[in-house]
């Protein structure tokens, strides 16, 4: 499965200590150069480790860039950031994969399959790539720290706990 991220899901796997968890799955992951570059630098060395995890930075394409103007103005709470993730699902038809609730919103009222960081440890439970009780410690984890870094409804943890 081939997704394009934005920068808020690797923030929650690195809030919880589990930067790499995704890379287990097997799937390719997308985000932007433009973001890997300006947005994923703290701590120092965050966009290098990903990329050494498997990260694939992705050079836009023009029309992706020239997307962005429009999607800000249907859009207004989405970043710069934000936007050209979102044109860049778009124009190549893959799901979006943000921990991000404007564009998470964005991307649904476009219709692009959304997926998030909850989505992605389900997977990795369910396809026995973490044991169940390091599912369960990785939520105690999240639901410690909902509400700072971490933004995801509270009660979409409690249910998996």
């Amino acid at each position: 499965m081939q997704l394009i991220s934005d920068t808020s899901i690797w923030v929650d796997f690195l809030v919880v200590d589990g930067l790499e968890l995704p890379f287990r799955l097997g799937y390719c992951f997308y985000l932007s150069t433009d973001a890997i570059e300006d947005e994923l630098l703290s701590p120092p060395g965050l966009s290098r480790k990903l990329m050494d995890y498997g990260l694939n930075p992705l050079a836009a394409s023009v029309e992706e860039y020239l997307a962005i103007e429009d999607i800000m103005l249907s859009f207004p709470k989405l970043s710069r950031y934000d936007a050209l993730s979102l044109a860049i699902t778009v124009k190549r038809s893959l799901p979006l994969l943000t921990g991000d609730k404007a564009l998470r919103k964005a991307g649904q009222a476009m219709s692009i399959d959304v997926k998030g960081t909850l989505w992605l440890f389900d997977e990795l439970k369910r396809l026995q790539c973490i044991y169940a009780d390091e599912y369960h410690q990785f939520m105690l984890a999240l639901n410690k720290n909902n509400g700072k870094l971490i933004r995801l409804p509270f009660s979409e943890i409690r249910k998996r706990l």
